[in-house]
């Protein structure tokens, strides 16, 4: 007679556990006079639970811990370690395995250091280890992107590695497929697949790789203002999508020629396709009309055509349709409940039909499809423009436009109900999404604004910074926000108000952003005396992949293969002049005991002084050359501290080495030897035919 226990944990990829799709708890009968109690006849596989980081942040929690907060249920009150007695000693019978008095298993087995209260017969143990894999199987179906792998898996029987393992595409085309017969379609995947030829649009491609003009931007660079509210279009290229029913057999692009030879298409929605610009913010070709509508297709002044039949009811908006109406479920559940499954769904959600657009435009995918990519991106920079213009209309200033969202100076509300009626497009919705107390615009993509709690917050930065250019950039938005948002503004006549009398055009040393940049230099080179703590990330590939053989991550990677396709941390070591070496990557700080700092922060470099321009120079181009020469005079001083040091060690052994000049190139320097100096009859000289010879530039 068998007792077989099955047990159905899931698989599971990249984490902790063990990966046990079926575990079987067995126990065998064996016949009395074949017995042998010092063999172990039973066996028990016992899972021993630690969660896993992909359920929890919390790491370390055990699964009783989770299981209590997520889904109120807890383990069977036993303890796991009273296993091993079932498992290993002599006295277990099979009438001990069906005993229902757990004082008389207690009494026989003798579990060590183990209460009566805390052990438990057989089939207590049996149920312990179902109830375990039930939670784990329930946690694994609530958690993170997991939950939304296995639900999509469902549609196709698909396990989680399966899921895991699926490109986006791929799996896109398998919901089509089976979704799409829940919602009442019959889905040729065959027609989804239908080659596009490129090579029309190519007149319209905008960048250098032959693609169609994406997003639109725009900006007043190096400008500051105050009181400034943010609206942003939810899910915007959904939303487009849904919108205007686009699907693969109701959008299309068209010529010019194409549509004047289509009778059918001159029926249906036509809307001018374009390429837009910063013209186009001058110019408002939307005009006074009281509502938004789509520029029309011009056959005289337009090449292309967007043509949609919005008469038939399309399959992707309803795709589109469920997944957002399923998104709001979860956002108003994780306001009610702030239980993080709902955050993580929704989450899931927003990132699977915002991919949609994705896969629609790469020319390799199996769902790729470039006209409804290049429409839904088109409407995007109407609705933005439209907006634009409509609030420009107003008389509101709007500082900043990018993609799918909109910074307006003074905006008296706390909702955008104005704009979206006068947009009055179907799903389209702008959305108030908060206050800035204060705006300083750089450049495109990169601002930095002040939040109504007085957080400083910067957009665009590097993302991945060490900690001396958190400090840099600290101790320059200190200065540089009070004096641009606290200093009153400068008057004509300085009896009536604050001069600023310091400030001046030609850059000179008296100037306040002069002395502020010696100073942060002066303390950041200060505070790289200790190796140990700085470093620079920076993003790997393979090593076959890289062009250059003499590149640093080049150089990394043949030290530390098994780096590749990760983040790094390595910095540069400071040269050692004497020895005539230049600066050198290391990754391990034990293998250098100075810093070359500047380049911990060269990256930002260009940004600091760009920040310090603004308030205190406002030259019309960023002086990088300026900012130059204060590390130039530290390489000086560095290297004369350097060679002396160096020479007068070799002079007491009595080979005093000769001395290596700083000759100055521009901003930089190079390191020549001098011995291109001889004695000639008492007196120093060159050979004329004798050039310096260049050891290395030290930047």
């Amino acid at each position: 007679m068998d007792l077989i226990y099955p047990v159905y944990l899931p698989v599971c990829c990249g984490c902790k556990c063990i990966p046990f799709s079926n575990i079987i708890l067995q126990s065998t009968w064996v016949p009395p006079s074949s017995r042998r109690f010092s063999r172990k006849l039973y066996w028990i596989c016992i899972i021993t639970f630690e969660f896993f980081p992909i359920m929890t942040c919390r790491d370390g929690f055990k699964l009783d811990d989770v299981a209590r907060m997520k889904l109120n249920e807890t383990k069977v009150p036993i303890q796991s370690t009273g296993l091993w007695s079932w498992y290993t000693h002599p006295q277990v019978s099979a009438d001990l395995l069906h005993h229902h008095s757990v004082e008389e298993c207690h009494r026989i087995l003798q579990p060590r250091r183990l209460p009566t209260a805390q052990f438990g017969t057989f089939k207590d143990y049996m149920y312990y280890c179902l109830k375990d894999s039930f939670l784990v199987h329930r946690l694994f179906e609530k958690e993170m992107v997991l939950f939304f792998l296995k639900e999509r898996a469902n549609f196709t029987a698909w396990n989680a590695v399966q899921a895991l393992h699926m490109g986006n595409s791929s799996l896109l085309l398998e919901l089509f497929k089976t979704y799409g017969t829940c919602l009442g379609f019959f889905v040729n995947t065959h027609f989804l697949k239908s080659p596009i030829d490129t090579r029309k649009y190519a007149s319209v491609f905008v960048t250098k790789n032959q693609t169609y003009q994406g997003a639109l931007n725009y900006c007043i660079p190096e400008k500051a203002y105050d009181d400034v509210s943010v609206m942003d279009f939810d899910s915007m290229y959904p939303s487009a999508l849904q919108s205007s029913n686009l699907c693969y057999g109701t959008c299309t692009i068209m010529t010019r020629d194409e549509w004047l030879a289509c009778p059918a298409s001159q029926n249906l929605t036509t809307i001018a396709y374009r390429v837009h610009g910063e013209k186009d913010y001058e110019i408002n070709t939307f005009e006074e009309s009281p509502a938004f509508q789509y520029p029309p297709f011009d056959p005289q002044t337009d090449a292309f055509a967007i043509v949609i039949n919005e008469q038939t009811e399309a399959f992707l908006p309803h795709i589109v349709k469920h997944f957002i109406d399923l998104r709001k479920h979860h956002q108003g559940q994780y306001k009610q409940t702030k239980d993080v499954y709902h955050y993580n769904a929704q989450l899931c959600i927003k990132i699977l039909i915002n991919s949609l657009y994705g896969v629609m435009a790469n020319k390799d995918s199996c769902l790729a499809y470039m006209p409804i990519a290049m429409t839904i991106v088109t409407l995007a920079r109407y609705q933005l423009l439209g907006s634009y213009h409509y609030l420009k209309r107003l008389n509101y200033h709007v500082c900043y436009a990018d993609t799918d969202s909109l910074m307006v100076q003074k905006w008296p509300y706390n909702d955008c109900h104005a704009v979206n009626a006068y947009l009055n497009l179907k799903h389209v919705e702008l959305k108030y999404e908060q206050q800035m107390k204060r705006l300083l615009v750089l450049s495109r993509k990169r601002y930095i604004y002040e939040t109504q709690k007085g957080e400083i917050v910067t957009k665009g930065f590097q993302k991945r910074i060490n900690e001396l250019i958190k400090f840099i950039l600290r101790l320059v938005l200190e200065n540089v926000w009070s004096f641009i948002f606290s200093t009153p503004k400068p008057t004509q006549n300085p009896q009536l108000g604050v001069s600023y009398a310091w400030m001046e055009d030609n850059l000179s040393l008296s100037s306040r952003g002069w002395i502020l940049w010696v100073d942060i230099i002066q303390q950041a080179r200060y505070k790289c005396r200790d190796a140990k703590k700085y470093s620079i990330y920076r993003k790997t590939k393979h090593l076959s992949d890289y062009k250059s053989k003499s590149c640093v991550a080049v150089h990394m990677l043949k030290k530390y293969p098994e780096k590749a396709n990760d983040f790094i941390a390595y910095t540069y070591s400071r040269a050692d002049v004497a020895a005539q070496e230049a600066s050198k990557w290391v990754m391990d700080a034990q293998e250098f005991q100075w810093v070359n700092y500047e380049q911990l922060f060269m990256s930002q470099k260009k940004m600091f002084c760009m920040l310090l321009n603004m308030a205190f120079w406002k030259l019309p181009e960023v002086p990088l050359g300026m900012c130059d020469m204060v590390m130039n005079t530290q390489r000086w001083k560095e290297f004369v501290q350097e060679e002396l040091l160096f020479w007068h060690k070799t002079r007491k052994q009595g080979k005093a080495r000769k001395v290596l000049l700083l000759v100055e190139k521009g901003i930089k320097y190079t390191f020549c030897m001098n011995n291109h100096i001889k004695r000639v009859r008492g007196r120093m000289a060159r050979p004329p035919s004798k050039k310096k010879q260049k050891i290395l530039q030290y930047v």
